[in-house]
């Protein structure tokens, strides 16, 4: 159990590849804004800001990718955060409000292990990653040029589908999913002194499968290098704890259960929360 110290703020988690000996993220202090006016400013506040030590050459950053809503499941305010570090994602958050707490979801989608720590002490080291990674079937050679390969990962990103198999054993809630146009993210990965094993990642790109703007998957498409070619590959990340299941031209190359494990730290799912204070919560309509 994660001791918060602060009532409003969801304690920063600082991303580390484990990979890299001697990189340590340490936690940076949020900035002084007194107490959020309204829930969106406690949204905004609990988005993670980490800082590297001396021996990293750079921080993994979080960013917003997202603003979405989900007014069927009752989230009208929720962010979607990717970890970048070195031009590539090690992990997705969602934070959304739910039940009257605020939720910080995770997920990795790092090649590579990773961890989180809450200022030195460790509280999340997934022993996997939340993405398998396969060829794309048929899929040309990855192009020369970073233009000309957004365009190809866009052509290859519609050759995908998602739908929401829901939380009911007969899947009577099923709801096929709509892909955002653009990604959530663009790769800019950058060579790595002493890289972690396995395939050399070119270029890539998130892209989310959504319920209205609320991403319920997501789609990771990677040109990597193996053996000195370039290849296309991809990967399905849950951002749900619903059933899901992907598709490549209509055949099922990916299935996520219901309900995963989501409070043991060593799978790639992990979610913490906290109480919103009171006066933050959303006033329900006078009848």
């Amino acid at each position: 159990m994660i001791a918060w110290r602060n009532r409003c703020l969801l304690a920063p988690l600082a991303l580390v590849l484990m990979a890299r000996p001697g990189l340590l993220l340490a936690q940076d202090a949020v900035p002084a804004r007194g107490e959020p006016k309204s829930l969106r400013e406690l949204i905004d506040a609990a988005v993670n800001q980490v800082e590297a030590d001396a021996d990293a050459k750079e921080p993994a950053k979080p960013i917003v990718s997202l603003r979405w809503a989900n007014n069927v499941r009752g989230s009208e305010d929720g962010l979607t955060v990717l970890y970048i570090f070195e031009g590539q994602p090690l992990a997705a958050a969602c934070l959304y409000p739910w039940e009257k707490r605020l939720i910080h979801d995770f997920e990795s989608i790092s090649r590579g292990k990773i961890v989180a720590r809450q200022e030195s002490q460790l509280v999340w080291q997934p022993q996997e990653s939340g993405v398998t990674f396969a060829p794309i079937p048929e899929a040309p050679a990855p192009e020369a040029t970073r233009a000309l390969r957004l365009r190809q990962m866009k052509s290859l990103a519609e050759q995908f589908q998602s739908a929401m198999l829901g939380w009911k054993a007969d899947s009577t809630d099923r709801e096929e999913l709509r892909m955002l146009p653009r990604p959530l993210y663009r790769y800019e990965p950058k060579e790595m002194s002493g890289a972690a094993k396995g395939p050399v990642v070119i270029d890539g790109a998130v892209f989310a499968f959504v319920m209205g703007t609320d991403p319920e998957s997501l789609l990771l498409i990677e040109a990597v290098k193996k053996d000195g070619t370039a290849v296309w590959e991809y990967g399905f990340a849950r951002r749900t704890s619903g059933e899901l299941e992907g598709r490549h031209n209509g055949n099922v190359v990916w299935h996520a259960d219901r309900y995963p494990e989501s409070r043991d730290p060593a799978k790639p799912h992990f979610s913490v929360s906290q109480p919103i204070p009171p006066e933050l919560l959303p006033v329900a309509p006078e009848n």
